[in-house]
């Protein structure tokens, strides 16, 4: 029996991933500017997601995505390791590989910041696509959410965590530019939901607001191909939209993305007001911090005899 499945079938099924083939991606990184290069390689089972800066010394390069290693930052997530050394900008990333399935990799990278691409994780999902992903011989591991958690900023926005069945994201913006204006969106994550719903969506912001981040030393890299710019109004990207509910859909992605930083797949519903990095992490760090709040269970735990799920011969051998 074959140890993958079709690209679009590894989210549900109840063992760890990992890339067949190392995929490469290059771009510009959003804030610094500067060209970076990264390749996402096959990593062992029960390795999680680790970074590795191959542009400073070989003994402080891992950086690992985690909650418990993330800083805050404006405009983006921002991780660092215990020798000061960071990365940042990885939320399309993390989307992305919560949204394929995902569980182990190394990614080599030689910049402190991951490159934008197109804005969206659509490039992203097309290079692990192309790679494909392996199922490993080791059982995933999942966190259930037990009870509610909830943050609050000052500025009005809020975030909430409940139990469910599955993952559930529900946000809702609000912008006084009427090119955006107010949206809702409720995604639920499935076997390829990410694909089809999210994954295309592209980072935005208002024509107003690039000389005030330019001045503060951040999106540098920014131009109209790789965000969705607007003003009073109006989108200045030729060709417009490629969804007319692609700003909600991107915060959707943002916070799949940093919801991944537990480390593993969480089930719970995320409901979220005007949500941004700082929010997100706030709450994955209070959910965290509160054990009462959760349980983490092996994924064949959950599943009984009745499931459609088959062992692949692999991890059938070492399960023996």
């Amino acid at each position: 029996m074959p140890d993958t499945l079709t690209h679009n079938m590894f989210v549900e099924q109840p063992f760890q991933t990992t890339v067949q083939r190392n995929a490469c991606l290059d771009g510009i990184g959003l804030h610094s500017g500067r060209f970076v290069r990264m390749v996402i390689c096959p990593a062992p089972a029960s390795t999680g997601i680790k970074f590795c800066r191959t542009d400073v010394n070989r003994q402080l390069q891992t950086v690992i995505a985690h909650a418990s290693y993330a800083q805050r930052a404006r405009l983006c997530t921002r991780i660092m390791n215990n020798d000061g050394i960071t990365l940042e900008t990885i939320e399309h990333l993390m989307a992305a590989f919560s949204g394929v399935g995902l569980d182990n990799a190394i990614i080599q990278i030689d910049s402190s910041e991951a490159p934008i691409l197109d804005g969206s994780s659509q490039p992203l999902l097309e290079s692990l696509t192309n790679a494909g992903l392996e199922i490993l011989p080791a059982k995933r591991k999942y966190m259930i959410v037990t009870k509610p958690v909830e943050v609050r900023l000052e500025c009005g926005a809020w975030a909430r965590l409940e139990p469910a069945k599955k993952l559930q994201i529900d946000v809702e913006i609000e912008f006084e530019d009427s090119a955006i204006g107010a949206q809702k969106y409720s995604y639920t994550h499935r076997d390829g939901s990410f694909a089809a719903e999210i994954a295309y969506a592209r980072t935005f912001c208002q024509l107003r607001d690039v000389e005030l981040m330019h001045n503060a030393g951040l999106a540098l890299g920014g131009s109209l191909n790789n965000a969705i710019v607007v003003n009073n109004g109006e989108i200045l990207n030729k060709g417009g939209l490629r969804d007319e509910r692609e700003f909600v859909k991107h915060k959707v992605l943002d916070c799949l993305g940093d919801l991944f930083l537990i480390g593993m797949p969480v089930k719970t519903k995320m409901t979220t007001f005007r949500p941004g990095h700082a929010l997100s992490l706030q709450l994955v760090q209070t959910l965290l911090n509160d054990p009462t709040a959760y349980r983490i269970v092996g994924a064949l735990n959950e599943y009984g005899q009745s499931d459609n799920f088959v062992i692949p011969d692999r991890a059938a051998a070492s399960m023996a």
